[in-house]
């Protein structure tokens, strides 16, 4: 049996992301289906080997609406388990047991580009700013 201590830089650990590196071909500009796909993919809610399609009220909500629209039946469990991740990732709300956006606190409401730069992109940049600051310092400690 293998036991896993906890670091205590764990405690430090406030969120994380998953962003991959894609390709952005013309094509995935055509449809709204392959937007969503793509940003899905690019932000890690999707992994590369699913083959489900999923479009992201209650989650009962969501089921009728998705089969209604696009007459595909998506789990219950499947839907949670998406609205937590963006949930987690503060860009969706849970209020009343209804799902909104999760407004920059500095934008007009509604706005999904100035959301995620708020909740996503300013975090990753200031982590990314970190990370190179933690470079510097180890680079000139190894000068020394």
């Amino acid at each position: 049996m293998v036991f896993v201590a906890n670091l205590p830089e764990s405690e430090l650990v406030r969120k994380s992301f998953t962003i991959k590196k894609m390709d952005l071909p013309p094509s995935v500009l055509l449809t709204k289906r392959s937007l969503l796909r793509w940003f899905a993919l690019s932000f890690g809610l999707l992994s590369e080997k699913e083959s489900r399609d999923t479009v992201l009220k209650t989650t009962l909500e969501f089921q009728a609406y998705i089969e209604g629209k696009y007459s595909k039946k998506i789990s219950e469990k499947l839907l949670r388990y998406h609205l937590n991740r963006l949930i987690v990732l503060e860009l969706l709300q849970r209020k009343q047991n209804r799902y909104f956006l999760n407004n920059s606190p500095y934008s007009e409401p509604n706005s999904f580009v100035e959301s995620f730069n708020h909740w996503i992109k300013k975090p990753v940049n200031e982590s990314m700013d970190n990370i190179e600051n933690i470079l510097g310092k180890l680079e000139a400690s190894y000068k020394k």
